[in-house]
């Protein structure tokens, strides 16, 4: 028999003449749907991450408001510290004077839960308490606990805490 061709036998049977299939062959259905439900199990998982990971940003963007409203916070009454005359009328006030850039924050409440939006051109609201008190007759200490206001709160649980401590020059 002549090499390449194909006698009648071999085309039946889809040998050809050296012994391997013929070139028609190819995938069956069921390889063809097992192939597709591989596939689609592996974006459904794909996909169902994407809900989870929307989440995690969601909390990172308020945790990251938190922070940099602690910061101006905590800052501005660190930078503020030295200009402090009588330490008792700030301590046991309901606010606190924070002269800091105009549209931030220029008071902040003192002792209690309190709402505020930040920043102040933004839609976003927060949860706050600042607590002032003192270690010794010099050092003092101030605790801001802050929690993303966008959401009813059953109790002031999920705050971030941020804590300085700054030292009292005043006569």
């Amino acid at each position: 028999m002549q090499e390449g061709v194909w006698n009648e036998y071999d085309m039946k049977n889809g040998v050809d003449n050296k012994g391997f299939e013929s070139p028609s062959a190819g995938f069956t259905l069921v390889e063809v749907s097992l192939a597709v439900l591989v596939i689609g199990i592996g974006l459904l998982a794909i996909f169902s991450l994407f809900p989870s990971g929307l989440r995690a940003i969601e909390e990172d963007s308020a945790d990251t408001r938190c922070g940099l409203f602690a910061e101006t916070v905590l800052n501005g009454i660190r930078g503020n510290s030295l200009s402090i005359t009588n330490w008792d009328d700030w301590r046991n006030g309901s606010t606190v004077s924070l002269d800091l850039r105009e549209n931030v924050l220029t008071a902040i409440s003192t002792g209690t839960v309190a709402e505020l939006q930040f920043p102040a051109e933004g839609d976003d609201w927060l949860r706050y308490r600042l607590t002032l008190n003192t270690a010794n007759s010099n050092l003092y200490w101030a605790l801001l606990e802050v929690e993303d206001g966008r959401y009813p709160s059953g109790g002031f649980i999920h705050q971030n805490k941020f804590y300085t401590e700054f030292y009292y020059q005043g006569k």
